[in-house]
């Protein structure tokens, strides 16, 4: 460390520190305890306190459980408690028992950890809060954890020195003479060390940080090894046979490509190398992603296409390669063996660029038509691809949006219908209103001619034609009112 302490000293430095405040507690506890057990034996006793005078000599002064005992009194004594009385002691103190559970419950602040809220850890949990739960928890057992590991690191250099010095006499012994080690071995003294981690010290930890691991995968599932990741949390869990219940995957074997089609077929993987002939390959391979009775089979291209289209990618990357290789050490005369150790890198870089045109041309002559095969097997390969199952909270949330849908398009049409109405009836009102201004007009003129010519008739129709057209106003404005409500209801 930087600062010149070992490492561990801060835990070791914590842990001398817990030890001094929770002995100091420790025996705080220990001293209420006993005070309180001592009051609660002493008020428990039978123990009397006897007048002098009282002249009860020869009698039985100690009454055994269960026995009825009778006393004769003094003249003029009527009470036997006038002749003795229990020793008033103090009954155990209910200060003093608070006391002890303040004290519990400090000394329980320094010892205590979260174990309990990190075995409540999920894979939903983030993984924030359990990296906060597993800091508190081993606040106190990490130090503890990291004295002892210091310790078996001490004992083990120990080890590696005595081994050094003393080995080849060791070996005459039955215990290690069959051992394949040698005095050479421990030669430096920092090969023997422990493999522990010092601030992991509980099964619950380390699933914490497996099902954290778990959470940080499902979210960016790209960046890890899922089946590493899933093997190790199997072995976590203490499951038997992890190697029996996973799917074994087959290492890398080369293959001619009659059998890399059939094994890609069956839902197996085929890998391309740099020696093989990719041209010939990849032939082989649209060839039978062409056949319909093979890979355009409905049976047999979901399974097939997916692999073979990430199979023919490696051969033509290879082939790339290959040919941007064979132009440049064909130009260098020699052989690539590695871009550090080349004696020009810049004028290798400028070989490449070179050679990356030549490529293209070759590119264009060798690989042009196999391009509209690989598109239709890319197109094929997105219509055959499987679609996951329906789950039952899938389908639950299926319909629900489909029946949210249904409703809201309902609501809409309504809505639609009801503005239609709305609007034809504001038309209808606003031409009704010109229509009635130059009614009015009219019968202004009429009714002034009327009273001037005394026409009590024409006054009458006058006077009736305003009450109608009143009485159908008051009735539109009303049906207006109810669209209004509706509307506002929806």
């Amino acid at each position: 460390m930087g600062n010149g302490q070992r490492p561990g000293s801060v835990a070791l430095s914590s842990a001398l520190y817990v030890q001094h405040l929770i002995g100091g507690l420790s025996a705080a506890l220990t001293g209420a305890l006993r005070a309180l057990l001592d009051s609660a034996h002493i008020n428990n006793a039978a123990t009397l306190l006897k007048l002098k005078g009282a002249k009860v000599s020869g009698q039985s002064q100690q009454v055994e459980v269960t026995q009825v005992a009778e006393i004769e009194a003094a003249p003029g004594v009527d009470d036997v408690r006038k002749l003795a009385m229990p020793m008033p002691f103090n009954p155990p103190s209910p200060v003093l028992f608070q006391l002890l559970g303040w004290l519990t419950s400090a000394a329980k602040g320094v010892v205590t950890t979260a174990e309990e809220k990190i075995a409540d850890v999920n894979a939903n949990t983030p993984v924030g809060t359990t990296q906060a739960l597993i800091e508190q928890g081993a606040a106190v057992f990490s130090s503890i954890h990291a004295r002892l590991h210091e310790s078996q690191s001490r004992t083990l250099r120990v080890l590696s020195r005595i081994n050094r010095w003393y080995l080849d006499d060791m070996r005459r012994s039955e215990v290690v003479e069959d051992l394949d080690i040698k005095r050479e071995d421990f030669a430096r003294i920092t090969d023997v060390i422990p493999v522990s981690d010092p601030h992991i010290f509980s099964e619950t930890q380390r699933m914490a940080q497996t099902q954290a691991v778990l959470q940080v995968m499902k979210e960016n599932p790209d960046l890890f090894n899922r089946r590493a990741v899933i093997m190790r949390f199997l072995k976590q869990l203490k499951v038997p046979g992890v190697n029996e219940i996973m799917v074994d995957v087959p290492p890398p074997v080369k293959m001619d490509a009659a059998n890399e089609n059939v094994a890609m077929s069956i839902n197996q993987a085929a890998f391309a190398y740099p020696e093989q002939d990719h041209l010939g390959h990849i032939q082989a391979h649209l060839d039978f992603a062409k056949n319909p009775v093979f890979g355009a089979n409905p049976m047999i291209a979901p399974t097939f296409l997916p692999k073979a289209i990430e199979h023919i990618k490696q051969h033509l990357v290879l082939w790339y390669l290959n040919r941007m290789n064979g132009y440049v050490q064909k130009s260098m005369g020699k052989k690539l063996d590695g871009y550090d150790l080349l004696d020009d890198p810049k004028m290798v870089d400028q070989l490449f660029g070179a050679a990356s045109q030549h490529v293209d041309m070759d590119t264009e002559q060798t690989l042009k038509g196999i391009m509209p095969v690989i598109q239709q097997m890319v197109q094929m390969a997105q219509k055959t691809k499987q679609k996951p199952p329906m789950t039952a909270d899938n389908q639950v949330l299926l319909e629900t949006s489909m029946a949210e849908t249904k409703r809201r398009a309902e609501r809409d049409k309504a809505e639609m219908q009801l503005k239609s109405q709305q609007l034809e009836m504001d038309t209808q009102l606003e031409l009704k209103k010109q229509a009635d201004d130059m009614q009015l007009a009219m019968e202004e003129l009429q009714l002034k001619l009327a009273i001037a010519t005394n026409d009590q008739e024409t006054k009458e129709r006058i006077e009736t034609a305003r009450l109608n057209r009143d009485a159908a106003k008051l009735a539109h404005e009303q049906d207006k009112t109810v669209i209004d409500l509706t509307m506002k209801g929806a």
